[in-house]
């Protein structure tokens, strides 16, 4: 066998396969009844979706799949010890205390300002998975107030990991096309992607975290400190 005729064809199958495989990336869905129920069975099979939500443009995947967090982990470029949040349908707001310890503080907390662009921290309950982010023994909890995010929650049913669609130190995507863009060349990608397109300011959602009754504002979003603060009647720190 000719060693260099054979080198060739491997370089020619590499290309071919960055070509069929990696650049032409799947198009935008639309948010419908067939789309929802396509993208159900992906992430019950452990792939990752991304779709537009109140904040930016986000990706979601299984909690309860050890494998989906290593995925979503490997579509951002992200190292394994950042953490990433939960996100919840509207339904089960009274399960938070199921994922995150509540008392009466924080319980009335997340009564009054969820569903909304917020992320609270809190301390993990029994089941949040031992591999989701071990290290850690907070963890951050979503309720989106969004059309399509609360549709695909609500038809998978339960929780579903929530970070924002991009590459890791690249700013969050605000329509379909830009996550295309940022995700065409690479080996790993989102399995499908909704349309759509966000409506106000493409930004992060807010970070409060609640421990021994006080809260603390780690990063300000979409709901600013003086809305929480006047929501809830405290002061944050």
């Amino acid at each position: 066998m000719d060693i260099g005729h054979w080198s060739l064809d491997i370089g020619i199958v590499i290309s071919l396969y960055r070509y069929f495989v990696i650049s032409l990336f799947v198009d935008c869905i639309p948010f419908n009844k067939e789309g929802l129920k396509k993208a159900v069975a992906i992430l019950k099979n452990g792939g990752v979706i991304a779709h537009p939500a109140d904040t930016c443009y986000g990706l979601a995947g299984d909690l309860m799949n050890p494998k989906v967090l290593k995925k979503i982990q490997a579509i951002k470029g992200r190292t394994e010890t950042k953490p990433m949040s939960i996100m919840l349908p509207a339904f089960m707001k009274s399960d938070i205390e199921k994922y995150a310890k509540l008392d009466e503080f924080s319980s009335s907390v997340c009564e009054n300002i969820l569903p909304g662009p917020v992320t609270i921290v809190l301390q993990k309950n029994n089941l949040i998975p031992a591999h989701f982010f071990p290290e850690t023994s907070f963890v951050g909890i979503r309720i989106p107030y969004d059309i399509v995010t609360e549709g695909i929650l609500t038809a998978f049913g339960g929780p579903l990991i929530t970070t924002s669609a991009n590459i890791s130190g690249i700013s969050p995507c605000s329509t379909c096309k830009e996550c295309m863009e940022i995700f065409k060349d690479k080996e790993n990608q989102p399995d499908i992607l909704f349309e759509g397109a966000i409506r106000n300011a493409c930004m992060p959602s807010t970070v409060i975290k609640i421990e021994d009754g006080k809260i603390r504002l780690l990063r300000e979003g979409p709901m600013k400190k003086k809305q929480i603060e006047g929501i809830l009647g405290v002061k944050i720190a």
